[in-house]
């Protein structure tokens, strides 16, 4: 097995982690590395820290065996390793016909998500922490959101021009299989801490595309699903007043829905005076006053505190709005439409793509 100091091998995991696209930043408290610990064995953490990058896993068990032969460790308690850490959701693996193909992830999106099922009080207590002092402001002040947001399908109005990368039911016609289900990590964390979702009784609500969802059937984290059962799936989600946020792509790796009890992306913003500038969104809401019952549906229904009843109407606060069209799905009067923004945002084409992007920034800025 591979020599470990076990005195510097987390923090030399962390710098590699804070290396990634969205990176994983040192605090003054350590927790960053009190999460790590729970992870990650001493061993496992010298082998991630040789690991390379890449939202498609690309290095061969070969490939890597090579770059950590001089450690001593041979190929087969290097694979065993990298297998067991794949299991845990520390690594990326996507297994081929005749080979099996191994890679980091970053801590989100990544590892984070990759707990579900296994997700703990304890580590959530360390990760409210970590987000608290610094990964935070590495998330929500990246160069471009890792998410975007797209309207609800029944938000729609179709008499307007939408852009394909922003019709919900377009992209999942194209969508390629095989297709997945998986539970909320979030909202397995709340319920770690006795604090459950309050916009939905379900778990089930994450779905994922091709080689991402067969990764996660792989793993065992997920179950393949048919394309009409995951667009019940969809509907139930939007019935429930979830906020749709799939990968910044123009073609589909996942979707997460959300809320703003228990996602950390919609709760952590909904602290910002002005959320919405942390958004990759198109599309604001608006009122018709004129069709306005004053019933309060709407600020029920919206997961980001966005509206608030007037004198005598809903009041949209533009500052918060994301464009979700929750509001819009679910006016009882047809009050509510979406407009879509003078500035429109487009995608990169590929999730790839996007973290080639980030990279590039965060090297310019270094």
């Amino acid at each position: 097995m591979i020599e470990v100091d076990e005195s510097t091998v987390y923090r030399d995991l962390q710098k590699h982690l804070d290396c990634m696209p969205v990176g994983f930043p040192a605090t003054e408290s350590g927790v960053e590395i009190r999460i790590l610990k729970r992870l990650f064995t001493p061993q496992e953490a010298a082998i991630a820290a040789n690991l390379k990058f890449s939202w498609t896993p690309s290095e061969t068990i070969d490939e890597i065996h090579q770059r950590l032969e001089p450690t001593g460790i041979s190929k087969e308690k290097l694979e065993a390793s990298l297998d067991t850490m794949a299991s845990k959701g520390l690594i990326f693996r996507k297994k081929g016909e005749r080979t099996t193909y191994y890679g980091n992830v970053q801590w989100v999106i990544g590892i984070y998500e990759f707990q579900v099922n296994k997700m703990t009080a304890e580590l959530y207590s360390d990760i409210v922490d970590y987000n608290i002092e610094a990964f935070g402001k590495e998330l929500f002040y990246s160069p471009l959101p890792q998410l975007r947001i797209i309207p609800v399908g029944k938000s729609i109005d179709h008499t307007h021009e939408i852009a394909a990368y922003d019709n919900i039911r377009e992209l999942l016609n194209k969508a390629t299989g095989p297709f997945m289900v998986a539970n909320c990590v979030c909202r397995q964390a709340m319920d770690a801490v006795d604090n459950p979702c309050k916009a939905t009784d379900r778990r089930e609500t994450c779905i994922a595309f091709g080689e991402h969802a067969q990764m996660y059937i792989d793993e065992g984290w997920g179950r393949e699903v048919t394309k009409e059962e995951l667009l019940d799936i969809l509907r139930q989600n939007e019935e429930d007043g979830l906020v749709l946020q799939p990968s910044n792509a123009r073609t589909l790796d996942f979707i997460c829905s959300c809320c703003g009890c228990c996602c950390g992306i919609l709760f952590g913003s909904k602290m910002s005076r002005k959320p919405v500038k942390f958004y990759s969104t198109n599309y604001f809401a608006e009122v018709d006053s004129e069709l306005c019952t004053f019933c309060g549906t709407c600020v029920e229904k919206c997961q980001m505190e966005a509206i608030f009843l007037g004198d005598d109407t809903a009041v949209i606060d533009l500052n918060r709005c994301i464009g979700c069209g929750v509001c819009v799905a679910n006016c009882p009067s047809d009050a509510l439409s979406l407009q879509k923004k003078e500035e429109v945002k487009v995608p990169p084409k590929t999730t790839e793509e996007l973290y080639s992007i980030l990279l590039e920034k965060k090297q310019e800025e270094s």
